[in-house]
């Protein structure tokens, strides 16, 4: 009997204070939401790219670190033999574009003589021909002067003897000729064989200047810089401990850019806007107040702080509500929960 009597009596309180809540928010004006507020900051995640070995880091919880300092450093046998390696093989790219440019200007040289022997040669024919043609009519003149008996046998002989040497060094002039325009061919071919070798050392010499500049990446990577000023919020690892890529080994946070973040129910969002001027207390200070100003208001509502589980009671979803502040000394820090009031603007019927 008492357990249904105290039930009734919940029932009848959890009416009331609906009842109350609801009158007051279609009744009253409502000058302030009064709601609390987690401090939060940017924060920036050092994590490695490259595995290896932890062998220093800057600094422990708490402590500043200015921009562009070095935070950690990752010893890599590994990258650094692959960097050793890679500085060879570019060494050796160099020194095969070197031969290869060695080879064309030998090429040219070869070929430039080759052409100039068919130069040559082809003189050489030309005359060959020329005295060729010259002993042949004298033969053929000696021969029919024979014939007449006047010139003696061993005249027309000297003759016949004569051209015959003539033709063989024309023969022979002809064979030097086409010896020369192969030597051409070849040299030719040589050349531009070796122009293919260049170009494909120049080839070589940019893979090589790229892997080169890939290990020495993976090297820098070794060693990370914070590109902001912060305070260490979280130190994940130590020295001596082995790191995989993506492991957290640190985390800032900018001390100089914290907000308030805040969930203002959709019952009363509408009462909030960009701009609006917000006060923060905390409960350790009393009589403490840190100024701010609405920054953002989130576009669609996250999450229900109540949801319908009887069925006709509409959910309560909240809007997040971003806070920038003026704590100029410092009073706020990452996490801490605070107190926020803000003055409402009044709606316009």
């Amino acid at each position: 009997m008492k357990k249904k009597i105290t039930v009734s009596l919940l029932i009848v309180l959890a009416a009331a204070v609906a009842l109350y809540f609801s009158s007051y928010f279609k009744g009253e004006k409502i000058e302030t939401i009064i709601t609390t507020g987690i401090v939060e900051g940017t924060e920036v995640n050092f994590a490695s790219k490259v595995p290896g070995r932890i062998s220093e880091i800057c600094c422990r919880e708490g402590d500043a670190v200015p921009k562009g300092s070095v935070v950690v450093r990752i010893e890599s046998e590994d990258i650094k033999a692959s960097v050793e390696q890679a500085a060879a093989s570019l060494e050796r790219a160099k020194a095969d574009l070197k031969s290869s440019g060695a080879l064309v200007e030998s090429s040219k040289a070869e070929l430039n003589t080759a052409e100039a022997d068919v130069r040559n040669a082809s003189a050489d024919v030309e005359k060959s021909r020329v005295q060729m043609e010259e002993a042949e009519r004298q033969m053929e003149r000696m021969t029919s002067l024979f014939r007449e008996n006047l010139v003696s046998k061993s005249e027309e002989d000297r003759a016949v003897t004569e051209f015959g040497s003539l033709k063989a060094a024309y023969e022979a002039s002809k064979a030097r000729h086409g010896a020369a325009l192969s030597r051409v061919e070849l040299s030719a071919s040589q050349l531009n064989y070796s122009r293919n070798q260049v170009e494909s050392a120049k080839a070589g010499l940019k893979e090589a200047e790229a892997a080169l500049s890939f290990q020495k990446a993976k090297l820098d990577d070794t060693v990370i810089i914070t590109p902001i000023s912060g305070t260490v919020a979280f130190r994940a690892m130590e020295p001596g401990e082995f790191v995989s890529p993506g492991m957290t080994i640190v985390t800032l946070m900018d001390m100089k850019n914290l907000w308030v973040r805040t969930d203002v129910e959709e019952s009363l969002i509408g009462y909030v806007a960009i701009g609006s001027e917000a006060d923060i207390t905390i409960d350790s200070l009393p009589g403490k107040t840190i100024k701010g100003k609405v920054s953002e208001i989130s576009r669609y509502a996250e999450f229900a702080t109540q949801r319908d589980v009887r069925h006709g009671i509409q959910d309560i979803k909240t809007f997040r509500v971003k806070i920038g502040t003026g704590d100029t000394e410092n009073i706020l820090k990452p996490g801490m929960t605070v107190n926020v009031e803000i003055p409402v603007r009044q709606l316009t019927d």
